[in-house]
């Protein structure tokens, strides 16, 4: 359910945003960091599923991006999407490392 929120609310609406580069680069980069801090909370919560809670909680927001840009396609959302799957892992790998 967080997972879905935070892609639909979070990676959603930063790219329907109207703005400047650098603020839709600050936008992701807090997007990003949220999806860093809950992965590393549920990694220190419960830590035998580790970096499967980052597949869990980037997957909402991935597939949010992905249905958008089959109607709007730009690279950077290809990426976006890499970065969200890949720190949401790392912070709940990170999460485990500190519990034990």
């Amino acid at each position: 359910i967080l997972g879905f929120l935070l892609g639909f609310f979070g990676v959603l609406v930063s790219v329907f945003a109207d703005g400047g580069q650098q603020e839709r680069l600050i936008t992701v980069g807090v997007i990003l960091l949220i999806y860093f801090v809950i992965g590393a909370a549920f990694g220190y919560l419960l830590p035998d599923y580790s970096w499967k809670w980052g597949i869990f909680l980037g997957l909402p927001g991935v597939i949010f991006l992905a249905a958008y840009a089959l109607r709007e396609f730009d690279i950077y959302y290809l990426i976006y999407m890499l970065l969200i799957i890949d720190i949401s892992c790392l912070g709940a790998w990170l999460g485990k490392k500190i519990k034990h």
